[in-house]
């Protein structure tokens, strides 16, 4: 990728959500414009904050870029060091790949964690999904990835409802970023977290 190259450019994006009158018949009654017209780019490195009121579309605007919904209208284009793609127009089977350069980290840790599933196969599922690491090398590099963000590797084992909301955020954060994504979308990633970590 060219250092005047954006990772990602975001061009009139939109996503709108019918409004349903109540009744026997179903119609649409209105609209609510949750994202409207977002234009903006992304330099690879960079950080770009969305900042607003409660409510006001960052959350939806996040999920949009990484196809969690899809965009009612504009362009979401991904560089991927090799091609440019426009994520908002690419099926499931051709956004699969693409999934292991963008991660999301959650507003909630409490919502965001399979709570049967330990603390090891979460931070390790994207490397199981993907087929990229197995064994003692999926086991390492949980370990070392759950160093990185403050936890102790013996937490593998345990459950999430055994940890704080600060530590269930500390495993989101390390399974987003286990994958070495390019592009990572942070729905509001430290709010969870102690005062002195968040300063």
């Amino acid at each position: 990728m060219s250092a005047g190259t954006p990772l990602l450019q975001v061009k009139n994006l939109q996503k709108h959500f019918p409004v349903f009158g109540q009744g026997f018949v179903r119609r649409q009654t209105g609209l609510v414009k949750a994202v409207d017209d977002i234009s903006f780019d992304l330099m690879p490195g960079e950080t770009l904050g969305l900042v607003g009121e409660s409510g006001c579309g960052k959350t939806t605007t996040g999920r949009t870029i990484l196809r969690a919904l899809d965009a009612t209208a504009g362009e979401v284009l991904f560089h991927d060091g090799e091609r440019t793609v426009d994520l908002a127009q690419l099926s499931a089977s051709e956004l699969k790949p693409l999934r292991t350069k963008m991660q999301m980290i959650f507003q909630d840790p409490f919502a965001s964690l399979n709570p049967r599933m330990t603390v090891g196969d979460i931070v390790g599922e994207p490397l199981v999904i993907h087929k990229l690491a197995s064994g003692s090398e999926l086991q390492d590099r949980v370990a070392e990835m759950l160093e990185k963000v403050g936890m102790m590797p013996e937490h593998r084992t345990r459950y999430p409802h055994a940890f704080s909301g600060g530590q269930r955020q500390r495993i989101g954060i390390a399974r987003a970023l286990i994958m070495q994504p390019s592009l990572v979308v942070c729905d509001e990633a430290v709010s969870a977290l102690d005062a002195s970590v968040q300063a």
